[in-house]
């Protein structure tokens, strides 16, 4: 996941993550002034089993508010992350987690 909430190459207020059929898209992101080839969201939430990566302390501020009441998926398309018959696992380095309470954060499995 990126600073701005972004996931593959589906960035916020971008036409991608209004695709309902194409499992794979050509998305102009204006930020970057660039084109991008992305897996869209009807792709990505048929997967069995979705990890989602997010290490840096750029990250921290985002976490919190995608973890908080209002989801807002066009802002932060990474909310938009629902497979219907998967699950989702979020791995946080400390610095990307150190906005969250210490009982939401899980200790790593024992080897």
């Amino acid at each position: 996941m990126g600073a701005d909430g972004h996931t593959a190459s589906l960035f916020p207020d971008t036409a991608a993550l209004q695709e309902k059929k194409l499992w794979v898209v050509a998305n102009r992101i204006e930020a970057l002034n660039t084109h991008r080839i992305t897996f869209t969201y009807p792709l990505i939430n048929r997967a069995a089993r979705i990890l989602i990566l997010v290490t840096g302390a750029d990250k921290a501020e985002r976490i919190v508010s995608l973890f908080g009441p209002d989801a807002q998926p066009d802002a932060f398309p990474v909310q938009a992350v629902n497979p219907s018959e998967g699950v989702v696992e979020w791995y946080l380095d400390e610095p990307a987690a150190a906005g969250l309470a210490e009982k939401t954060v899980a200790e790593p499995a024992a080897a």
